[in-house]
């Protein structure tokens, strides 16, 4: 495979966000440092984002786009990534479709390139505050503990940089380097935790994490984690924080916590006989997954 030496593809994935898109395609377009190919996977949209991609792509060559049936955040992430890659770009900028990077960010970012580490932009919120929640320290082996053993806090603000341990799929960049050592996003996790998954593999693999405060990027929506504990997500939030407690926690996290965590579930969170039906399913189908066996890409 022809490796495109010091080129850079933007990849982001997308599902009924219409609106958003065009202003992130303008946005990666008008940065200060320019990429050399914008990837986007549209996971089956039905608000007309296939039509926008086939009216764009007509009068760009950098767009290239693909339509796959949706796959979630992990599946989109997965097709993203992995054309990437096979096409031979040395460095990708991954995105997620409601992040909107500020004019400098990849010039940024650019400077602080290096093979061996993920680097990510400092994200605000909505409402113009600093977004913390990247995580500095996970912890695998306390289960009395919470997973998320250190987030980032203001702290950060003074520091050039900030070493962490987990990072969000928005805005993460790295060498091509890291996909062929720990292969590419776990496409069963759907949404809710396959930035996680993917972080702690890195991490394990001798990858270091990194976050960039002078690089920033604009959330486009409200965080809204509590708002969906009562839709069907709620399977998936519960179920993959309980897998990445089976996949790399010590022998009392993998086998307690989750049990912990479905007690809580059931005893704090619960509002229906749906909720619980879907509690159970997720405690279940967490117990029993194994972990990615087969995920080593080859150059």
């Amino acid at each position: 495979m022809e490796i495109l030496k010091d080129k850079l593809a933007v990849v982001l994935v997308t599902y009924n966000r219409l609106a958003f898109i065009k202003q992130i395609y303008e946005s990666i377009k008008n940065q200060t440092k320019k990429p050399d190919k914008i990837i986007i996977v549209n996971n089956s949209s039905t608000d007309g984002t296939l039509e926008w991609l086939e009216q764009t792509q007509k009068n760009d060559n950098m767009l290239l786009f693909i339509t796959q049936p949706n796959l979630g955040s992990s599946g989109g992430q997965y097709t993203a990534f992995k054309t990437a890659y096979e096409l031979g770009y040395e460095w990708i900028w991954e995105m997620d479709d409601d992040v909107l990077p500020r004019p400098d960010c990849l010039e940024i970012l650019w400077k602080y390139r290096q093979e061996n580490t993920i680097i990510a932009p400092l994200r605000y919120t909505k409402e113009g505050e600093v977004f913390y929640n990247e995580i500095i320290k996970f912890n695998h082996t306390n289960i009395f503990k919470t997973f998320w053993e250190i987030v980032t806090d203001s702290s950060i603000l003074n520091k050039e940089i900030q070493f962490v341990e987990g990072l969000t799929f928005e805005g993460a960049f790295f060498h091509r380097s890291l996909i062929q050592k720990i292969g590419l996003p776990d496409k069963r996790i759907f949404i809710f935790g396959d930035d996680t998954d993917f972080c702690i593999r890195a991490t394990r693999a001798g990858f270091k994490l990194a976050l960039i405060p002078n690089a920033k990027m604009d959330r486009l929506l409200k965080v809204n984690y509590y708002q969906q504990i009562h839709t069907p997500k709620r399977y998936y939030i519960m179920r993959n924080q309980m897998l990445a407690d089976r996949f790399y926690g010590n022998w009392s996290v993998r086998n307690i916590r989750p049990l912990i965590y479905m007690l809580k579930w059931l005893f704090g969170r619960t509002n229906s006989f749906q909720d619980i039906k879907i509690t159970f399913k997720a405690y279940w189908d967490a117990i029993r997954t194994k972990p990615l066996k087969d995920y080593y890409a080859q150059e």
